[in-house]
């Protein structure tokens, strides 16, 4: 649908770090979900506002279920909106974009983080020097066991990002 285009230097970033993650998980296939749309920088890839320069990508989380590593799996038929449940750092909070969509929780296929490979494609990302950002949330950030001044909490006015992985280079 037009939704993975890339600067090159992004597309570099993304190849770079699928080969690292493929390299010491053989086998793997790092998934792009959502990038920008090939319009007039600055127009908005919706619903995601920030997705406007290229520079942006949204990443799937690598699944697993009680045989092991799932390829290409995702819990959702989008890769969205199947979260990944854990305290929530906007208890209460008047206005967010935070939807819970509770209804189609129990939907979503069985499937749990593979946590090796997508603690492995996080360090990756955070070690890159053209990697400005990287959203996800504390709860995950945790339970990953990831610390770095890249990995950020994305803040309550914001989608959450504990059903998938967003990056952005750095400018310039």
């Amino acid at each position: 649908m037009n939704r993975n285009y890339v600067s090159p230097e992004l597309a570099e970033v993304l190849q770079d770090t699928a080969a690292a993650v493929d390299t010491d998980y053989p086998g793997t296939v790092t998934q792009v979900l959502d990038a920008n749309f090939p319009f007039v920088a600055g127009f908005p890839l919706l619903p995601h506002l920030s997705h406007h320069d290229g520079r942006k990508a949204d990443l799937a989380f690598f699944y697993a279920d009680a045989s092991g590593f799932r390829p290409k799996a995702t819990r959702s038929p989008i890769g969205y909106f199947a979260f990944e449940q854990g305290p929530s750092e906007c208890p209460g909070a008047w206005f967010t974009l935070r939807w819970d969509l509770q209804v189609l929780q129990p939907v979503w296929r069985e499937l749990y983080i593979d946590t090796d490979r997508t603690r492995r494609l996080l360090q990756v990302l955070m070690a890159d020097g053209r990697v400005e950002k990287v959203f996800l949330e504390p709860h995950l950030q945790e339970r990953l066991g990831l610390r770095s001044s890249k990995l950020r909490f994305q803040g309550c006015r914001a989608a959450r990002h504990d059903d998938h992985i967003h990056l952005q280079l750095s400018i310039g």
